[in-house]
């Protein structure tokens, strides 16, 4: 009996391929990324809160300095008018830019429109830390992390100080706490570059103490009920003699 394959043959046209060999196990992982969200929230956990609300609908703007740029739907309207959606996406460029107050490099996602402000603005720096009000909505929440970097960074600090000198005020007042927690811990100890085993809590606890208990000793004295009666009767004779005189 002949076994050879006939392509002419129907039964033996659709006879079954042999069974392949195939991996019953595999130990190669998956590809791991991390939710937009919980990056989010994982860049900004030990920085201020955000003044401003965050934008859900164009995501990939959080992990960038987009300047407010905004992902845009439309139609292409031609002359037959068979109209077709379309999308205009920013001018996106993957840059590498320096901080002086930090000294060190980054590498950003950075639209064109923010390349310029750069630029006019005079650095990176100079960027980050603008007061105005749209300069720091249009930050993001990228920018606005590196804005608390820079600014508390040593140098700029120095910088801030030298100014307020030249211009006759007095040094800057940086607030007291009260209490050290682990989250205000890593903040001081990102803010002052050094490690967070740095910082001793007790210590700091110790000087806060000091430093109240100093101040209760410049705070003027309650008087006593008899000691302002006392001070009333001296003023009124002291005002019935200059009458008298």
């Amino acid at each position: 009996m002949n076994t050879q394959f006939n392509p002419l043959n129907r039964a033996g046209a659709f006879r079954p391929f042999p069974q392949m060999f195939t991996r019953a196990f595999s130990a190669t992982a998956t590809a791991e990324k991390k939710h937009s969200k919980r990056r989010l929230q994982h860049m900004l956990r030990n920085v201020p809160e955000y003044p401003y609300p965050i934008k859900h609908t164009f995501k990939q703007s959080w992990f960038g300095l987009y300047g407010g740029k905004h992902i845009q739907f439309g139609n292409n309207v031609p002359e037959s008018n068979y109209t077709t959606r379309r999308r205009w996406l920013p001018n996106v460029r993957h840059r590498t830019v320096f901080s002086r107050a930090l000294n060190q490099y980054f590498s950003l996602d950075i639209t064109t429109n923010v390349l310029r402000t750069i630029d006019k603005a005079g650095g990176l720096d100079a960027y980050l830390t603008g007061t105005k009000a749209a300069r720091i909505k249009s930050l993001g929440p990228t920018g606005w992390r590196l804005r608390w970097r820079v600014m508390n960074s040593p140098r700029y600090q120095k910088q801030l100080a030298e100014e307020r000198e030249a211009l006759g005020l007095p040094p800057l007042a940086m607030p007291q706490k009260s209490a050290l927690d682990p989250e205000e811990a890593e903040m001081l100890a990102l803010s002052e570059g050094h490690d967070i085993e740095g910082i001793d809590k007790e210590e700091y606890e110790a000087m806060m103490r000091d430093q109240e208990a100093a101040q209760e000793q410049l705070k003027p004295k309650e008087k006593t009920a008899a000691q302002l009666m006392i001070e009333k009767i001296e003023r009124e004779r002291g005002l019935k003699k200059d009458v008298e005189a």
